[in-house]
């Protein structure tokens, strides 16, 4: 048996039918540490994974899975990735917990630890609590917690606001407050939107100018690591797009700030961050973030533009990768001590033009 053989991490996916699940099974099929063991899907279940996904449909050879119902999880995992919609993995997780060394959750359940944002956000989460704990973890900011054994992943849109925001927070370059607005492609509300095609296609509207529920996660997730709170006005547009998210942080510089700190500021945080690209000029044809170059990447981009105080920083990213799938394989590669970019550089550029 070779080195990479007897180092290679088995791993379950729950909710496969999803878009997370599609992707996360596609790209851990060619990862060189990890083996996907057990696929879940209830409403799949019986039925052969390399002939439902569509990354699959092109090998000669089928691998014998299928898809099976979560009850039937057994055995020990060293990772299981659950990409059960909200509300379903606090159901379940007593059970899921117990065949896991670790459980890589990309839901929104236990991201938050305020009791009344719990309530209203996260209901599931209440009356559950997480067996074994919890820890939110950004991949580019978080320290590994190996006591906690649900690992909680930022949302596609709240990571790339936090993006935006940590290096001026971190540096203490803005005052504390501060406008966001995300907007996002389709494949963000899942597969059970309820959304006709004839309803987003060549449209381009807000849908959440007040309430969405990753707003308060923003605001813990920076107080978490930073401790600095921050009152964020958080809206969210859909795009015309399957897949894909660009946000735009605006904020006000404080007194005798100037833009060399500002880009001091981004350079430090993001020089040694293998997966976050910072534009440090708004000069050239590629001088900012854009979807189309991030779509089919675990990569981000980032620019922070400053005129006199007001400063506009922007961050894109894909979503189902570095918003879903493919953050959570970072954040597996980072706790098992391998390679954080393991499994993750399928693609060194998304595609142009």
């Amino acid at each position: 048996m070779s080195v990479i053989e007897s180092s290679v991490k088995r791993v379950a996916i729950l909710g496969g039918n999803g878009f997370t699940g599609g992707e996360l099974y596609r790209l851990l099929k060619r990862h060189p540490y990890f083996k996907v063991d057990f696929v879940s899907s209830e409403s799949k279940a019986g039925l052969p994974l390399d002939k439902f996904f569509v990354s699959a449909a092109r090998q000669k050879r089928a691998d014998g899975g299928k898809f099976q119902k979560l009850a039937a999880l057994a055995g020990h995992y060293d990772f299981i990735f659950s990409c059960l919609p909200t509300g379903v993995l606090p159901r379940h997780i007593s059970h899921i917990a117990e065949h896991a060394e670790y459980v890589i959750n990309v839901s929104g359940d236990y991201r938050l630890n305020d009791q009344e944002l719990l309530r209203q956000h996260y209901p599931e989460s209440l009356n559950h609590p997480a067996v074994g704990g919890s820890h939110y973890f950004i991949p580019e900011f978080s320290e590994i917690n190996l006591e906690a054994k649900v690992v909680n992943l930022p949302g596609c849109m709240a990571v790339a606001t936090i993006y935006t925001l940590f290096p001026l927070l971190a540096a203490n370059l803005i005052e504390p407050r501060v406008i966001s607005d995300a907007k996002t492609g389709s494949s963000g509300g899942g597969k059970a939107s309820t959304e006709h095609h004839a309803e987003r296609a060549h449209n381009f509207r807000p849908y959440k100018v007040h309430g969405h529920r990753h707003r308060p996660e923003i605001e813990f997730a920076l107080e978490e690591h930073l401790e600095r709170s921050v009152e964020l006005q958080f809206s969210v547009h859909s795009l015309d797009l399957p897949r894909g998210i660009l946000v735009t942080s605006y904020s006000l510089l404080k007194e005798h700030v100037s833009e060399i700190d500002v880009k001091k500021a981004f350079y430090g945080a993001y020089a040694t961050k293998p997966f976050v690209h910072y534009f440090n000029s708004k000069n050239g044809s590629y001088s900012y973030p854009m979807i189309k170059t991030t779509t089919g990447t675990n990569y981000a981009e980032v620019g922070a533009y400053v005129e006199g105080r007001n400063c506009v920083s922007i961050a894109s990213i894909d979503n189902l990768i570095k918003g879903a799938a493919g953050q959570a394989i970072q954040a597996a590669n980072l706790y098992s001590g391998i390679a954080e970019e393991a499994g993750l550089q399928f693609e060194l550029e998304g595609a142009w033009p």
